[in-house]
């Protein structure tokens, strides 16, 4: 594409840029959606097992990490509205993964005394941490273990 057909299809780079974090977005939305659909598993392990595979995935996607984490972490501080559209694409992976967790909680596999926003807030801001320690690490076994770590200690007994 010309600099020129660039500029008149998406105006500016910024604005190319919020139209990926969107797509980009969308696309996690559906695929949260398919994996954490396994109606045949507990709730609880269907969150843990959503995570675990990002994980596993990493060493084969060259520890790209995801590109809403990459985009919040290393320009959200200094543009706004890259900040805001992060953030809006952030709430919407919360509710597709919020419904699972109250499952678990109605199941009682997590501890239904903590509000399951938080839960998941919790759940996917430490994912989020533990994928970007993946990425500088080049290692995606500490990130598993810290999401088994966190999931296990929010079991009932």
């Amino acid at each position: 594409m010309t600099k020129g057909a660039f500029y008149n299809a998406f105006k500016s780079k910024e604005n190319f840029l919020l139209l990926a974090v969107r797509a980009y977005g969308d696309m996690k939305v559906d695929y949260l959606k398919k994996q954490l659909n396994h109606q045949n598993e507990k709730a609880i392990d269907r969150i843990l097992n959503l995570y675990i595979g990002v994980f596993k995935n990493q060493p084969v996607q060259n520890y790209i990490g995801c590109m809403n984490n990459n985009m919040m972490s290393e320009i959200g501080s200094s543009n706004e509205l890259i900040s805001k559209t992060t953030a809006f694409e952030f709430e919407k992976l919360l509710t597709v993964i919020e419904p699972v967790a109250q499952e678990a909680q109605k199941n009682g596999d997590i501890n239904a005394s903590i509000n399951s926003k938080s839960i998941t807030e919790l759940f996917h801001t430490t994912f989020f941490g533990a994928l970007t320690r993946a990425k500088s690490t080049r290692d995606h076994t500490q990130g598993i273990a810290t999401m088994t770590l966190l999931i296990q200690s929010l079991k009932t007994i």
